[in-house]
């Protein structure tokens, strides 16, 4: 929903991924539920952590952009080269949560005008396992994944006319907006401390500004991050679904997410 102004109603969206994560947690529940899982113990928080890294490219969608609809264009001529980090831990066997940084830049033209921008983005995200949550005793190496979370971002960015007699235009605002995220992931387990991993992030803005115009639509911008990357799953001994089911349920033998 958009309010009076255009705005992306970030409560909504809140409202949006909270409902979902009830239902993801129900889904992995009954999935489960034939596990007998031994009491919990407070040296767990220390288990299930992982680090990761990325590099892809970040490409725009909105007012001044050219190649929406042309992938390949759209990553040669209107990407930028970004790089990402992330803090997660694995809370059972399907959800995991995690912290995001995103450090990159963005661009686009369109025929009268380009423009350029820097970002920088936090965010919370919520990971759901399709293979555990499907296939509970699996001992897979491959995994695929879908992220939702909610986040901040800063930007500055400058609108250069093709037409030299315009001035350029900077927008850099002073407070943080907000975003909502959403997109799949594939992982790799190469071992069973490292994974190798490819994200499409879609970041929806909660502006429509990032290319310093705006149209009469009010349409909310938003950016994608295409990236590939590696984790490191810290204090991790071998975690199959299957072996979850031999343990009783302790979680330190549920393999990878």
């Amino acid at each position: 929903m958009k309010n009076e102004n255009g705005n992306i109603k970030i409560l909504d969206k809140a409202k949006a991924i909270l409902i979902t994560v009830m239902v993801l947690f129900l889904f992995q529940s009954i999935s489960f539920a034939q596990y007998d899982r031994q009491k919990y113990k407070w040296s767990n928080l220390l288990k299930h952590w992982s680090i990761g890294t990325s590099i892809g490219q970040t490409s725009f969608y909105g007012d001044v952009s050219l190649y929406d609809n042309e992938l390949s264009d759209k990553l040669s001529k209107e990407g930028s080269w970004s790089n990402g980090f992330k803090l997660a831990r694995q809370l059972t066997p399907v959800i995991g949560l995690q912290g995001q940084l995103l450090l990159g830049k963005l661009k686009g033209k369109n025929s009268v005008s380009n423009f350029e921008a820097n970002i920088k983005q936090v965010s919370v995200n919520f990971t759901l396992n399709f293979v555990n949550l499907l296939l509970p005793g699996n001992d897979s190496r491959f995994f695929i994944l879908a992220k939702i979370g909610l986040g901040e971002y800063v930007f500055d960015s400058r609108l250069m006319f093709n037409d030299p007699n315009k001035a350029d235009i900077t927008i850099n605002p002073k407070t943080p907006e907000f975003l909502f995220l959403l997109g799949p992931a594939i992982y790799y387990k190469i071992s069973n401390s490292f994974d190798v991993n490819a994200d499409l992030d879609v970041q929806w803005a909660n502006n429509d500004k990032l290319d310093g115009t705006t149209n009469n639509n009010k349409d909310d911008d938003y950016y994608t991050f295409l990236s590939v990357g590696v984790t490191y799953k810290i204090n991790n001994i071998n975690r199959s679904a299957r072996g979850f089911r031999h343990t009783g349920g302790r979680f330190s033998l549920i393999k990878r997410r």
